[in-house]
C-alpha cells in the first residue's frame, strides 16, 4: 500500500496536561478517529504498475492523484479544482459528460463527499512526453448529501492527465459505478 501520512497529525507533547489526563487523551482520541474516518490513499494491483511508479511521469501523477484523493476527502475545494485543466470533460458515474463548471457545482452540493478513497491502480503508463493513463477500480465511502451515503461504492475509473506549464493536470476522467453494498 502507498504510505501516507495521516490527514492531521495531534503533537501530544504540546498539550498540558498537568494532574489531568483528559486533554491528552481526548488529543489521541481525536487524532485516532481523524485518521480512521478519513483517508485517501491507493495500492498497486500489479508488478507493472509498481515498476512503472518508478518512472519520474508516473510518479509525479501518482502524487497528483493522491493530493486530489485527499483533497475530496478533507473537503478542500481549492485544492481540488486546482488538479483540474481548464479544459478536463467527465464522464460521470450519474452517465453524464460534465465540463469544470459543473464538477465544480458537484463539490459544492456535496455530491463529491468521500470519508475515505481508495484506489487500486490496474494499469499506469505513459502516452508520450506529456500524457499519463491511470486505469482501475476505486473504493469509496459517500458520506452527507453525496449519492450512496454510508455504504461502500466500487467503480471502474480511467483517467488520463497532461503535462501543462509543469504542473500534472486532469484532462479526462471516466467512472462507471461497478457496486454499491
Amino acid at each position: 500500500m502507498h504510505p501516507r501520512l495521516p490527514p492531521a497529525v495531534v503533537d501530544h507533547r504540546n498539550v498540558e496536561i498537568g494532574d489531568n489526563p483528559l486533554p491528552r487523551v481526548l488529543a489521541i482520541i481525536s487524532f485516532c478517529l481523524v485518521s480512521a474516518s478519513a483517508h485517501a490513499d491507493w495500492s498497486a494491483a500489479n508488478l507493472q504498475v509498481t515498476e512503472a511508479a518508478n518512472s519520474p511521469q508516473v510518479a509525479a501523477v501518482l502524487a497528483a492523484a493522491d493530493r486530489v484523493d485527499a483533497a475530496i476527502v478533507a473537503g478542500d475545494k481549492t485544492a481540488f479544482m486546482a488538479a483540474l485543466a481548464p479544459d478536463v470533460v467527465v464522464n460521470t458515474p450519474a452517465n453524464r459528460v460534465s465540463r469544470r463548471e459543473a464538477i465544480a457545482g458537484f463539490f459544492d452540493h456535496g455530491k463529491i463527499s468521500y470519508s475515505s478513497y481508495h484506489r487500486v491502480i490496474e494499469y499506469v503508463a505513459s502516452r508520450g512526453a506529456d500524457e499519463v493513463v491511470l486505469m482501475g477500480e476505486e473504493i469509496y465511502l459517500p458520506r452527507d448529501t453525496a449519492d450512496h451515503a454510508g455504504k461502500t461504492v466500487h467503480r471502474r475509473f480511467t483517467d488520463i492527465w497532461r503535462l501543462e506549464l509543469g504542473h500534472w493536470l486532469l484532462i479526462i476522467r471516466q467512472a462507471t459505478i461497478s457496486q454499491v453494498e
